[in-house]
């Protein structure tokens, strides 16, 4: 039997490799919970470096505020370390959970797949290259940053391809007999570039939160309203992805199978769903009525909610991808060996972890609103 023949015999079947026999180290449900704090926080940082320099690339193009092109461009370097950093432990807890779906898809894609690194680096190379050549044209800085920009839509991209295909292993064997070596993305995928657009649009949303509440406190800082133009280009731009993001949440379910989504939006879903809107809408109003009153508690309160918001619509995508693989996997299909004394090692370690990066943030953006005080005295 030919190679092909092989592959048209396999076809039919589900080609899902077995669970780790291993089996989970903990109850699926702290995984589920951990894989969703974790996964909110990463999207946060990730929303705010893409999205912080989406904007820096407008204000220099459009020549615009000094101010806050300083700061985004001091600021993103760091947010594309913590983007790295909390975008570690929830890719460990898809491959703990999901781990045969993930490993296989990675594997067909396997050409695209093993840019990630690579893009990642240049990527983090182009955002600290711009910081340190200030006295840069504005043209070669541009060129910087539009690399940058478009690195980071493209690791994006491959993600989106690689976790819709690991949802639907029936496409497996037809797509590895086509392209054996790996050059394959899953363009055919019906929801491919509507979860794309979801899942890059909350960047204008939250770096435009960023924004608002950088010329809020600029403007209190030097008791004048020289922080109004970041704030209103940032209010601008958060509304505007809020609109994109809806629209894009809308063509998902035009596309998604109806069995699907309603059997995700039931029980439980619902409820996250209900919520993840609700704090949407909640977090923009507080945001918007932040900037338009200059209160920077209220900013603040707004997006602290962005984080829970983005935690309720993690729920909600994981019960969906739950409900892609119900014909072939349940995270109940595989046993349970606790490893209590591994898990608080990992608990410690992740606390800490957060701990030093809540420090590390405090103790940078003290010395940072000092300079700036210090720069602008008077």
């Amino acid at each position: 039997m030919n190679f092909s023949n092989l592959i048209s015999a396999t076809l039919a079947q589900a080609p899902i490799p077995a669970a780790d026999p291993l089996g989970y180290p903990m109850p699926a449900v702290l995984l589920q919970l951990l894989s969703y704090l974790t996964l909110a926080l990463h999207f946060m940082a990730v929303n705010f470096t893409l999205g912080g320099l989406i904007y820096l690339i407008w204000l220099k193009v459009r020549k615009g505020d000094d101010g806050a092109k300083s700061f985004l461009g001091l600021s993103l370097p760091l947010g594309f370390s913590y983007l790295v950093t909390l975008g570690i432990p929830p890719l460990l807890f898809v491959q703990v959970m999901y781990g045969q779906m993930f490993y296989s898809s990675s594997v067909i894609i396997g050409a695209a797949w093993i840019l990630v690194v690579p893009l990642l680096i240049l990527a983090y190379g182009m955002l600290y290259l711009n910081k340190l050549k200030k006295d840069s044209t504005t043209n070669a800085q541009l060129i910087v940053l539009g690399v940058a920009l478009l690195t980071m839509l493209s690791v994006g991209f491959i993600y989106v391809n690689n976790l819709t295909l690991s949802m639907t292993p029936d496409t497996w064997m037809e797509k590895y007999a086509a392209t054996p070596s790996g050059a394959n993305l899953n363009l055919s995928e019906p929801t491919l570039f509507a979860r794309y657009v979801l899942f890059m649009s909350p960047a204008l949303v939250v770096g435009g939160a960023a924004l608002v509440l950088m010329g809020i406190f600029r403007s209190k800082w030097r008791g004048n309203n020289s922080g109004d133009a970041a704030g209103s280009l940032g209010m601008r731009g958060l509304l505007l992805g809020r609109v994109i993001t809806a629209a894009a949440a809308g063509a998902l379910i035009a596309v998604l199978p109806k069995n699907l989504l309603s059997d995700t939006l039931v029980g439980a879903g619902r409820v996250h769903l209900i919520l993840g809107i609700a704090l949407a809408l909640l977090s923009t109003a507080l945001l918007v009525l932040g900037a338009k009153k200059k209160n920077g508690l209220l900013a603040v309160v707004g997006t602290v909610l962005l984080v829970l918001e983005a935690a309720m619509f993690v729920v909600v995508r994981d019960m969906l991808r739950q409900q892609y693989l119900a014909p072939q996997f349940t995270l109940s299909d595989v046993s349970v060996h606790e490893q209590w004394g591994m898990f608080s090692i990992f608990a410690v370690s992740m606390v800490a972890g957060l701990a030093f990066l809540i420090v590390l943030t405090v103790k940078v953006s003290k010395t940072a609103i000092a300079k700036y005080k210090e720069t602008h005295a008077g």
